[in-house]
């Protein structure tokens, strides 16, 4: 006898659970799908091998923000138990700042042409170079473990010796000089690393064709210009080798697409015009002006692509698209774990606040027959540099404090704080009993980073006829033991000085964007 088997009927809670379970389960799968499709599209992008070309992170130099003692740091126990602390923070102290985690990237915009279709309008007049594979523009990049950056264009015309070679050469060519792209971009690092003696960490080559995609991928990059502004063309010299890049265009605010965005960042001889009609030049004409408008638009074009990136599947599937035919990067750098990471810092980013731009400071010179610049010598360009070896602008070192040595055995003294890296002299004039370091306004953190080098506390005096990292070291009868080493120390208190032309650290200098709405 058959029975009719009875059917529970579903809750509508249940059938809501199921209906979720599903949906979830096809967003999982959906999502799945989306990232091994990334995953493969990524995997094509051209990663060169060159690990062992590039220089893994090291330390970085101690400065006196690292000794001093912060308001949140407590020290507490018998003078014996601080002097064990002392010993013990000492001998465990270069293992507690190693700062590793800041690394260098080597940005190249490369001029090559490959691929490129005839007609197209980055061919135009540079028929007699089609074969060249220099680099266009250079940047170095700093991003900091605490979230913030540091940028620096190197001029393409920087006269260098050229790594493996004894050419002296314009460094753009230094990309120039082999077929082979992991071998191009070997000796393009190796230039650099020696020419400024820092380290690169990893390596990013974007060409012509891959930024101009990009831009129009974003859908174009705002740009404000105070007057009418363009490129210097055949008109204005009369030789048609003289053309310049065609980019023009009204005062106010532009939306720059991919074309026109390629010719503003190339063009190295801008004019504008005045209001009675005549066209002027903007600046001096130099590679130096045209690095701070690519460093300007570079990173707001950078922030824009994160934008819309993150809001747009076709913006994003364009961007994959880009990265794997036209970016090439070191097997250093993974473009999917990497890239997320970078993508999410500079998601936040304020560019006036956590981004320093710099600028080197150059001259002209004739070497050989061969025109260009050469790096200037001096503290500026020392400071610069040192940045992208860890050390902040404004930070204390012991290179960059002078320390007058007066008292018993003062030369000596003097020459053992030479080899600890402190400038240094001597003077007569101090006969008095006690040790002590002697500063003036603006000069706190320096003489904690003296004192830090002795292995007992020293007394640190205030003193208006000083200022700035200039300090005096009166040495009497007892003398604590100075050493290589560091020890913690509190920083001491101030002195107010209203005269103020007083010297201090030299602002940290800004580069300037001519041309631009509230750039100059």
């Amino acid at each position: 006898m058959n029975r009719a088997r009875l059917r529970r009927k579903r809750l509508i809670r249940e059938r809501l659970a199921l209906f979720f379970l599903g949906l979830l389960t096809f967003v999982a799968s959906l999502a799945t799908i989306i990232i091994g499709l990334s995953v493969w599209k990524l995997s094509n992008a051209d990663r060169l091998t060159l690990h062992a070309s590039l220089t893994a992170a090291q330390p970085r130099q101690v400065t006196a923000d690292d000794v001093i003692i912060g308001n949140n740091e407590v020290v507490v126990g018998t003078n014996k138990q601080q002097k064990a602390n002392e010993k013990e923070e000492s001998d465990e102290f270069l293992a507690s700042w190693t700062g590793r985690e800041s690394q260098n990237y080597l940005l190249v915009g490369s001029d090559s042409v490959e691929g490129i279709k005839d007609g197209d309008a980055i061919l135009a007049g540079r028929e007699a170079s089609l074969d060249n594979h220099l680099a266009d523009t250079i940047m170095i990049l700093r991003l900091r473990e605490d979230g913030t950056a540091a940028i620096v264009s190197v001029p393409r015309d920087l006269l260098v010796v050229v790594a493996g070679s004894e050419e002296l050469a314009k460094i753009n060519s230094a990309y120039n000089f082999d077929l082979d792209d992991k071998d191009r971009a070997a000796r393009l690092i190796a230039t650099i690393e020696n020419h400024f003696d820092i380290g690169l960490q990893h390596f990013v080559e974007i060409d012509l064709d891959g930024f101009r995609k990009l831009v129009d991928a974003i859908g174009g990059v705002d740009v404000c210009f105070e007057r009418p502004t363009r490129d210097r063309n055949v008109n204005d010299t009369g030789n048609q080798n003289q053309g310049g890049t065609g980019f023009a265009v009204d005062a106010g605010e532009h939306r720059l697409q991919g074309e026109e965005a390629l010719a503003f960042v190339r063009s190295r001889r801008l004019l504008s015009q005045t209001d009675a009609g005549t066209w002027e030049r903007i600046g001096v004409w130099n590679d130096l002006e045209r690095n701070s408008r690519q460093q300007q638009f570079l990173f707001e074009a950078l922030q824009q692509a994160i934008k819309t990136i993150s809001r747009s599947p076709t913006a994003f599937w364009s961007a994959l698209n880009i990265f794997s035919t036209n970016v090439k990067t070191s097997n250093t750098f993974s473009v999917l774990d990497d890239g997320v990471a970078l993508s999410r810092r500079f998601r936040t980013v304020d560019l006036k606040r956590d981004l320093d731009r710099y600028t080197l400071q150059f001259e002209d010179i004739n070497s050989g027959g061969i025109q260009g610049l050469s790096l200037k010598k001096n503290n500026h360009n020392s400071r610069v540099i040192k940045v992208f070896d860890g050390v902040r602008w404004g930070a204390v070192t012991e290179n960059r404090v002078y320390v007058t040595v007066e008292g018993s055995e003062a030369v000596q003294l003097a020459e053992t704080l030479s080899e600890l890296g402190f400038r240094s002299d001597t003077a007569t004039g101090y006969a008095g009993m006690g040790s002590r370091i002697v500063y003036g306004f603006g000069g706190e953190k320096a003489a904690a980073l003296l004192a830090s080098h002795f292995a007992t506390e020293i007394d640190m005096l205030p003193n208006s006829d000083l200022s700035g990292d200039k300090l005096r070291l009166e040495v009497g009868q007892k003398l604590p033991e100075l050493r290589q080493a560091y020890r913690k120390v509190f920083l001491p208190k101030s002195i107010q000085n209203e005269d103020t032309t007083t010297q201090q650290t030299p602002l940290v200098p800004v580069p300037e964007v001519l041309g631009l709405c509230g750039k100059n």
